[in-house]
């Protein structure tokens, strides 16, 4: 019994003695996992604070706003958001800023990426130049094309026929402002989208089009059919990043559209005003005006942030295939 009783304390001693040098040796690993998680939620709460002041500020109830108050209103409210869709007309703003995001960016996916598999794949007179040209206007700041743009829209005439039979067309306060440059691959960031799909194009491999032309497919069904299908990352990131910055845009909007319904992000701009144009705030206007303000940007990024939330697998792989094959 007392051989058995001793065996049984070493058993239990070395067992234990075990326990503590798996620990200290698997302390490092779990030092730097808990490094990492600390590291990461506190860089998750940088990015994501002004998310969370928005929607809190957002749904305060007005009686009950308290500026000590950060992250647990008093009372819940939804009259922030209703005074935003009323002022800054979302059933006619929205619908207008879609437009001419979905239809801008469906043209520019069609036309930069023809122009730039023609830079990558085909040889003709001044391409570098031409090229270079493209380059250039990525580094031009949109201001100094903005009176000439501006001009052309209000008294657009094209190639001078449309004055032959005196129509006078003017294209301000229309979608055609955004959507007509962009069916000529010169629209919104329509440089950055071509070199992005002339960059792909020439990391795919030559012998694809060689077998494709012997199987008696020309260019544009070797287009089409094959370079169309394998680009799909570079498609996927000029998708987002052109629904992004067309949904975004402030100066151009600003510029074109002059009337009363105007793009999001020009009526938001002008959201405070606009609240208190319509008798919305009470007397404690410059208190309600920050929760009307942030009820409008959450309504104003939101279809963005479901959007995101929806390709964001795919963006991330689109970014990578692209970087590999670009």
């Amino acid at each position: 019994m007392n051989n058995r009783a001793a065996s049984g304390k070493r058993d239990a001693k070395n067992t234990l003695l075990s326990k503590k040098s798996t620990l200290a040796k698997r302390w490092p690993c779990y030092a730097g996992s808990i490094i990492r998680t600390v590291f990461i939620i506190g860089f998750s709460y940088l990015f994501l604070f002004p998310i969370f002041y928005m929607l809190v500020t957002a749904v305060q109830d007005p009686a009950l706003l308290d500026p000590s108050v950060m992250w647990i209103p008093k009372g819940i409210s939804l009259l922030g958001f209703k005074g935003a869709v009323t002022s800054l007309r979302l059933s006619q703003s929205m619908p207008l800023t879609a437009v001419n995001t979905l239809f801008s960016t469906l043209a520019s996916l069609v036309s930069c990426s023809m122009v730039g598999y023609g830079f990558a794949r085909f040889k003709f007179p001044f391409k570098n130049l031409a090229f270079a040209l493209v380059l250039l206007t990525i580094i031009v700041p949109p201001q100094a094309l903005i009176m000439s743009n501006y001009l052309n829209f209000f008294f657009f005439d094209f190639g001078g026929i449309l004055s032959l039979f005196g129509i006078q067309i003017n294209l301000l306060n229309t979608p055609w402002v955004f959507v007509l440059p962009a069916m000529f691959a010169s629209g919104l960031r329509g440089g950055l989208f071509i070199f992005i799909f002339r960059q792909f194009f020439q990391g795919l491999p030559k012998e694809l089009e060689e077998a494709s032309k012997i199987d008696g497919c020309g260019p544009f069904r070797t287009y089409t059919q094959i370079m169309v299908r394998l680009a799909l990352p570079a498609f996927m990131t000029v998708l987002l990043f052109s629904l992004i910055w067309h949904w975004n845009d402030f100066y151009n909007s600003a510029i074109y559209f002059t009337g009363e319904i105007k793009p999001v992000p020009v009526m938001l701009s002008n959201l405070s005003i606009a609240i208190k144009q319509d008798g919305i705030a009470s007397t404690t206007f410059i208190t309600e005006s920050r929760m009307f303000i942030q009820a409008g940007i959450l309504l104003s990024i939101m279809p963005l942030l479901v959007i995101y939330l929806l390709t964001q697998r795919f963006f991330t792989e689109s970014i990578a295939k692209s970087g590999i094959v670009g």
